[in-house]
C-alpha cells in the first residue's frame, strides 16, 4: 500500500495511549481549539501498539507521541518500531518514579513530558511553536525530578518559594533563570508562590 503523505506546510503527529477517555479529551481539545487549522498539526490517535502500527503502514508522520504504558504490547517496544521508520518520538506518561523516568531516558527518545506537569494544551502548543524538542535526557531526568519534589511538598503544604512559568504554568525553584520545561525564560517579576506549611493537626482537648 503506498504510503498517504502530508501537506509540506502540515505537520502529522502519532498519539498513542492506552487511556481511551484521555484521547477523547485530547481529540475534543483539538478540534475545539481548531489546532489543525491554527498550528498546521493534523493529530492521529491510536489506543495500542496494534492500531498504531496499522497506522504507520498507512500514512507519513513527523513526530509519534506514546505512553510506554499500553495494552498488550508496550510502548517501549512499539518504539523499536517507530525507529524503523525513522519517526522522531516522545514519551507522555503518568509514569513518575525514578526507576521509570531512568528507565524512559534509556530508549533515547526525544524528550520526556510528564503529565502531571504538562497539561496536554500545553504540549501541544509546543509542538506547533517550531521549537526543537531534542532534549538532554540525562539533565531532563534530574529536572523532572526536581520538579516532581517540588510538587510533591506543594501538595503537603511545604514551606518553598516557588516560581511560575508564564507560558506552561509549570511550579519552578525560586532561583531558576529558565522553564525546564519549555525553555521560557524567567522574568523577574514572574509570579511567586509562597507555600505555608501544613497546620499541626488538633490534639485532644483536655478537661
Amino acid at each position: 500500500m503506498e504510503k498517504i503523505s502530508t501537506a509540506s506546510k502540515q505537520r502529522a503527529i502519532l498519539m498513542v495511549d492506552g487511556d481511551r477517555e484521555f484521547l477523547r479529551d485530547v481529540s475534543d481539545l483539538i478540534e475545539k481549539e481548531e489546532i489543525q487549522q491554527k498550528l498546521g498539526l493534523r493529530f492521529v490517535f491510536a489506543k495500542d501498539a496494534h492500531e498504531a502500527m496499522k497506522k504507520m503502514a498507512e500514512m507519513n508522520f513527523d513526530l509519534a507521541v506514546l505512553d510506554p504504558v499500553l495494552p498488550v504490547i508496550s510502548g517501549y517496544y512499539l518504539l523499536g518500531a517507530i525507529r524503523k521508520v525513522k519517526i522522531p518520538a516522545i514519551f507522555y506518561t503518568k509514569l513518575k518514579s525514578q526507576e521509570d523516568l531512568a528507565k524512559m531516558a534509556s530508549y533515547d527518545v526525544e524528550n520526556i513530558f510528564l503529565k502531571d506537569l504538562t497539561k496536554p494544551a500545553d504540549l501541544i502548543a509546543m509542538l506547533g511553536s517550531g521549537v526543537s524538542l531534542k532534549a538532554d535526557l540525562d539533565r531532563l531526568v534530574m529536572d523532572l525530578q526536581t520538579q516532581i519534589k517540588i510538587m510533591s511538598a506543594t501538595e503537603s503544604g511545604g514551606e518553598l518559594k516557588l516560581l511560575q512559568c508564564p507560558r506552561c504554568h509549570t511550579l519552578l525553584g525560586r532561583d531558576s533563570h529558565f522553564c525546564n520545561n519549555c525553555g521560557q525564560k524567567i522574568a523577574t517579576q514572574t509570579k511567586k508562590i509562597e507555600l505555608q506549611p501544613a497546620a499541626p493537626a488538633a490534639g485532644p482537648k483536655t478537661q
